[in-house]
């Protein structure tokens, strides 16, 4: 089953809450982590994989207009 891809605000919480995962209670990143993840996030992480392919090919043009908007 298809899912709809991931919204830009739902995307960037799943790899803030992947990159929480990785930090120490002290706050420090760690050197090394190992991550448990379930299939949704997996399915998630390919699907926004396979986005930022695509969307690699129009980096400039995407740059150029984002800096031409501020």
């Amino acid at each position: 089953m298809r899912r709809e891809p991931l919204s830009m605000l739902a995307q960037s919480e799943l790899i803030d809450a992947l990159v929480g995962r990785c930090v120490m209670r002290g706050g420090a990143v760690a050197a090394e982590t190992l991550l448990s993840i379930d299939r949704k996030d997996v399915d998630d992480l390919v699907h926004l994989a396979n986005r930022l392919r695509r969307l690699a090919l129009f980096e400039d043009r995407i740059r150029a207009m984002v800096m031409a908007s501020s």
